[in-house]
């Protein structure tokens, strides 16, 4: 499919994405930002990135030092956690919304915050209320269907999340129009991928319960009308070794892989149409090129850095401009179900 194609089947409105998987460690943080980086540098893309993540990494990665040392010097930064916030102080959405631009990356970005981890209960205690058709409870859970809402002028709403399936997330999951799965070639990686289906599926039903029920339906910011969809997954490639027959993944491992497409199918195709290839592509493992991307806060694709990371950034190159059409792919094959 050409990129003209894909052009010509982006819709005005943006699509909200998240990138989530019930495991830490699988290279999420790293594949959004690139990704992003990708669509925005090289397709032209309009890309608004959220760091709903308390640990900050995304934000950590596409600000310069400086930039990052003066915001979170100040007294009140602005941040995901000012986005929340007034909702706990019964001020409603926050109509401003606190956008940075991220000049290396090439997109807009609102950062994160260690203080959106205090807002776990708000949410926690909010969705019993929503669940049971109460409109404060319905519009706290609704807050980043707000936000999108808000940002439609981009084409793409990135959500960077972290590993829970707790109250945050769950807001996150109930807003977007789709979720991508970052995965590693382990068992527990397999796992999550249940816990995954299984949560959202109730989610989708309690929320739809309230709504239907609300007190009074023309006070939310939402129709309830639409449901999550899976958009793939990316896988990251085990990190070889060599042995006297020659380089290959861990016997264990690749048995995993093997497994993987099966696994996603039974848990996961309840989320997308039967003509998705939800295997969107494999991330090669690139040695030192990640943490030096992240030490000059560049994408990988952009690293300026010479010797040894002129291959590396040219495989870097591949990868994310693979990764970047099959993700426009899939995107045009969930619209048209």
């Amino acid at each position: 499919m050409s990129k003209i194609d894909l052009k010509e089947s982006k819709k005005s409105n943006a699509e909200a994405i998240c990138f989530f998987n019930n495991k830490g460690g699988v290279g999420k943080t790293t594949l959004v930002a690139n990704l992003a980086a990708e669509l925005a540098l090289n397709h032209n893309y309009k890309v608004l990135v959220i760091d709903a993540d308390p640990q900050c990494n995304l934000t950590q990665y596409v600000l310069p030092d400086e930039q990052f040392l003066e915001i979170y010097g100040s007294t009140d930064p602005q941040t995901i956690y000012s986005v929340i916030h007034p909702l706990s102080t019964g001020k409603g959405y926050k109509t401003e919304l606190p956008i940075l631009k991220s000049k290396n990356f090439g997109f807009d970005v609102i950062i994160g915050d260690p203080r959106l981890a205090l807002k776990e209960d708000l949410l926690a205690q909010d969705w019993r209320d929503a669940k049971a058709g109460g409109i404060r409870g319905l519009r706290t859970t609704l807050v980043f269907h707000n936000v999108i809402e808000q940002t439609k002028h981009y084409d793409y709403i990135f959500f960077d999340m972290g590993p829970s399936l707790g109250a945050i997330n769950r807001a996150i999951l109930l807003a977007v129009d789709y979720f991508l799965v970052p995965m590693s070639i382990d068992i527990f990686s397999s796992w999550a991928l249940k816990n995954i289906g299984e949560a959202v599926k109730v989610w989708e039903k309690d929320l739809e319960f309230g709504m239907r029920n609300s007190e009074d339906p023309s006070e939310l910011p939402l129709v309830n009308n639409k449901r999550l969809r899976f958009l793939g997954y990316v896988t990251q490639q085990h990190k070889e070794r060599r042995e006297k027959e020659g380089t290959r993944i861990v016997e264990a491992y690749n048995h995993i892989s093997k497994q993987l497409p099966e696994v996603v199918k039974k848990n996961l195709s309840y989320f997308y149409s039967k003509g998705l290839n939800p295997h969107i592509g494999e991330i090669k493992h690139l040695a030192s090129l990640a943490p030096k991307s992240q030490t000059l806060h560049q994408p990988m694709i952009n690293v300026s850095a010479l010797g040894s990371y002129t291959l590396m950034r040219k495989q870097a190159r591949e990868i994310y401009s693979s990764l970047a059409l099959r993700f426009l792919e899939n995107l045009v094959v969930s619209k048209a179900d």
